[in-house]
């Protein structure tokens, strides 16, 4: 060690409610890291990878997302959140901080698998417009097929943060500001190509596309996720989106 070098401060992180606890570095960060950077291994004093006894990040996040979904995130409590993913409550402040912070992180969690996952689809596989818009349903389709208490914590959320200026509430609108920029490429090209109308505004009918995507989802969610009706709402959620860009 240098004369001047001051030595690393470390300390123990809560952990599950066997009661063991992971050696961490206070290193300052900028903020909780992504669930992908977190490792759940480590390096023995004797090289040897060894599985370190910190907690999922990924499960305390999953369990976050039923209970949001089905109490509302004002009503849920991070003890309820720690229970529910096997966690002690000092495991989860000492990962996400906050309650706000875990929620940033659900949301960007929930983003990634929803709108990022289908932004990526749609780019890769190419196609018509047509068949971009198709695309774009059958994975935002799948997307709440998978994960449909996704969707709730979405629309809870949507309401629960409305009229405010909260970091949620920006996080939020930046995830249906993808959404929108997604379609309005999509409309262009269409237009660009002769496929789509060329008379209509390209942000009025993005808007409107998006309109049908979230009335059919909540329709299918108060349905009690119905596969039936997931189907027949799947289909006119395609004749939807046909009409309204091909309208002369």
């Amino acid at each position: 060690m240098r004369v001047n070098e001051q030595p690393r401060t470390r300390r123990s992180a809560p952990d599950e409610k066997n009661g063991t606890s992971a050696v961490r570095s206070t290193r300052p960060r900028g903020g909780a890291a992504s669930p992908a950077r977190r490792s759940n291994a480590r390096k023995s004093a004797s090289g040897e990878d060894a599985a370190a006894p910190i907690p999922s990040t990924a499960r305390i996040i999953e369990a976050a997302i039923q209970l949001f979904a089905t109490h509302g995130y004002a009503s849920s409590t991070l003890e309820e959140v720690a229970a529910k993913a096997g966690f002690t409550k000092g495991a989860v402040y000492y990962y996400f901080r906050s309650k706000e912070r875990l929620l940033l992180d659900v949301v960007a969690a929930i983003e990634q698998r929803s709108i990022d996952a289908t932004i990526e689809a749609v780019r890769r596989d190419g196609g018509t417009p047509s068949d971009q818009l198709v695309n774009f349903v059958r994975h935002q389709t799948r997307w709440a097929a998978k994960h449909p208490k996704d969707l709730a914590v979405v629309v809870l959320l949507s309401i629960e943060t409305a009229n405010t200026k909260s970091k949620v509430r920006k996080r939020m609108l930046g995830m249906y500001a993808k959404m929108s920029s997604l379609l309005e490429e999509i409309i262009d090209a269409g237009k660009a190509t002769g496929e789509f109308c060329l008379d209509q505004e390209t942000k009025d009918t993005a808007l409107y596309l998006q309109a049908v995507h979230d009335g059919n989802m909540m329709i299918w969610y108060r349905s009690g996720t119905d596969p039936e009706i997931g189907r027949k709402l799947t289909r006119a959620t395609y004749s939807g989106f046909m009409h309204a860009v091909k309208e002369e």
